[in-house]
């Protein structure tokens, strides 16, 4: 069985999307303690080893891990912050985490990030981070996955990056085929919060905006049966097919079900995630509907680690 330490864990999509493989955590490390407290519920971490700070973490103590996963921070990279990237403290844990690599020498990686890291200061910065990557003694590839290839109808693009340690490097690693989706988005509405008044009032204002002034009005919106309603933007965005990116910071995310307009939960955005509701039901009604939402928006995407971590597996069996 291969084991794995959970890095800049959040609420442990990644370890979900690990454990999946059949693979074990033996450690994890976050600074949120918000965070800390919805993995805590949603997982058996009794004996684990924690770090609260990354930065730290003593690898020479560290338990023996076959695997190093971290999601590392991307609001230094993201397109909608202020990409000051590695002049962001934030944007130098990748550092770190290199540093680590090099002293405790997994077997694999895996490192995932937004999608505005493969393009930020001109692609400089991949350049920097893959040179680092590099040197601490991997292998490395990455590319932009998106998680509705991978069985779950969000529209999330993230960057992930796969090494494969020097020494037992015996092929190319082969990236996971993409996956017939089978599920739709009606299946992940739960419908358990109607719109509240006051967003029902905020919602009509933004209906009269100068962007939307016209287009649309409630009871039209009403008709629109599994759409989803973005009102992140000055104009109305609705989806029918997906529900697109969920972010930290992600208010304003509505949907349709038999003419009633509701509001996206938390449990529900974990749902997009890949989380299982029985997860789910261990955290409801013990974390704020908002701090789901904000955790569900950072957390890594199960379904595409999963499929990470098969084709790590099979890359294992082949040595």
């Amino acid at each position: 069985m291969l084991t794995f330490l959970d890095l800049c864990s959040g609420i442990g999509g990644g370890r979900l999307g690990l454990e999946l493989c059949s693979f074990k955590c033996v450690g994890y490390s976050d600074t949120s303690r918000l965070a800390k407290i919805t993995y805590n519920l949603m997982h058996d971490t009794s004996n684990e080893y924690f770090c609260n700070n990354i930065k730290k973490l003593n690898a020479s103590n560290t338990p023996k891990h076959d695997i190093l996963i971290a999601g590392f921070p991307c609001q230094s990279f993201s397109v909608i912050g202020r990409k000051d990237g590695f002049d962001d403290k934030r944007g130098q844990i990748i550092f770190t985490i290199a540093n680590i690599l090099f002293f405790s020498k997994p077997k694999y990686f895996i490192l995932e990030n937004v999608k505005g890291l493969v393009t930020h200061d001109k692609g400089n910065t991949i350049k920097v981070i893959l040179k680092k990557l590099e040197e601490s003694g991997y292998k490395v590839y990455y590319k932009v996955l998106t998680t509705l290839r991978y069985g779950i109808p969000q529209n999330r693009h993230r960057v992930y990056f796969v090494g494969i340690r020097n020494d037992i490097f015996i092929k190319d690693f082969e990236w996971p085929n993409e996956m017939q989706l089978n599920h739709e988005v009606k299946d992940f509405f739960t419908k358990e919060q109607k719109i509240s008044d006051v967003n029902l009032l905020y919602l009509n204002k933004y209906l009269d905006n100068q962007t939307n002034y016209g287009k649309y009005n409630l009871e039209s919106l009403s008709k629109m049966n599994y759409s989803i309603l973005d009102t992140r933007m000055n104009d109305m965005r609705i989806y029918n097919d997906k529900m697109p990116t969920l972010r930290s910071q992600r208010d304003g995310i509505y949907y349709v079900c038999d003419n009633q307009i509701y509001e996206l939960t938390g449990g529900e955005a974990l749902l997009f995630q890949g989380f299982p509701m029985e997860k789910i039901n261990r955290v409801k009604n013990k974390v704020t509907n908002r701090h789901l939402l904000m955790q569900a928006g950072n957390a890594m995407s199960v379904n595409v680690i999963s499929a990470l971590g098969d084709s790590l597996k099979k890359y294992e069996e082949a040595l």
